[in-house]
């Protein structure tokens, strides 16, 4: 069955609105993937474009693995430059990409890497800890973004970015900028977050691509369903979502392209994206 076909047996069922939502197809990754990876971060006239992307599940839903699949999944189509930013002591799923961990960014110039995770670890615990990441992750952000009339050309993750925002005054106006100006800089964010509140009002409205997740609450239900748009169309949507297969949402919040989805594949690390893989390419 074709993704169009999907549409239009969705709405034979029953599952289309007088107000013309129409219910996603579902579509395995191993099928709506290559197609993803095709559009995202290009115009219709397949020229590179930077683009945002926004993702919000709970925790062990499924939201980590799948954003790492599709960074990987671009890397691997465009050699796209791409940098991880982890704020976790720990972490099951950004590790099996098999990416270099850098220590900053000139680590990262030095280096030449195309893909890399910087993750800034500390004993320190509490308030020192944030003061730590709230250092390290202002400096990393502040080196990579360009000069005037330059352009990066990266995909920048953060795993936590309500996090990362609260640290302090400063960093949640560089992220700000991040997402505001970015894409004319040729800077692509993909953001994670556990629940869509108290974030910065530009990462909604600056991104291209939702990912969304069933919330662990059913309190949260509706702000998650808002996120895709009318909530009284899309809360069933979430609601009828497969949580032991990790099922999410996929829209673009421009086209209104929507599909049920999941990563169907086991993510391993590809020899030519570790360490040594890119010293040789270079």
């Amino acid at each position: 069955m074709t993704v169009q076909q999907g549409f239009v047996s969705a709405v034979e069922r029953g599952r289309g609105s007088d107000s013309g939502f129409r219910w996603p197809p579902e579509v395995a990754w191993s099928e709506l993937g290559e197609d993803f990876i095709e559009t995202y971060g290009h115009d219709q006239q397949g020229r590179l474009r930077a683009e945002h992307v926004e993702a919000t599940g709970q925790n062990g839903s499924g939201k980590t693995y799948a954003i790492a699949t599709i960074l990987q999944q671009r890397a691997a189509r465009w050699d796209t430059a791409e940098l991880a930013i982890l704020t976790k002591q720990t972490d099951d799923s950004i590790p099996l990409l098999g990416w270099p961990v850098i220590a900053g960014y000139r680590e990262l110039h030095d280096q030449k890497y195309r893909q890399a995770v910087f993750w800034p670890q500390t004993t320190a615990q509490g308030e020192a800890r944030e003061q730590f990441h709230e250092s390290q992750i202002y400096d990393m952000l502040a080196s990579l973004w360009p000069k005037p009339g330059a352009v990066a050309n990266i995909v920048v993750y953060f795993d936590e970015v309500r996090y990362i925002e609260s640290l302090s005054r400063r960093l949640k106006k560089q992220v700000r900028m991040y997402w505001r100006e970015g894409r004319s800089h040729g800077i692509s964010i993909m953001a994670g977050a556990q629940r869509p509140v108290e974030m910065v009002r530009d990462q909604h409205s600056e991104s291209g691509w939702k990912i969304v997740f069933p919330p662990a609450d059913a309190g949260d239900m509706q702000r998650f369903a808002e996120m895709l748009g009318r909530w009284k169309d899309w809360q069933p949507v979430l609601e009828s979502l497969d949580q032991p297969r990790h099922q999410f949402v996929l829209r673009n919040s421009f086209t209104k392209e929507a599909y049920i989805t999941w990563i169907d594949r086991t993510l391993r690390p590809l020899p030519s994206q570790s360490a040594e893989g890119q010293r040789k390419k270079q």
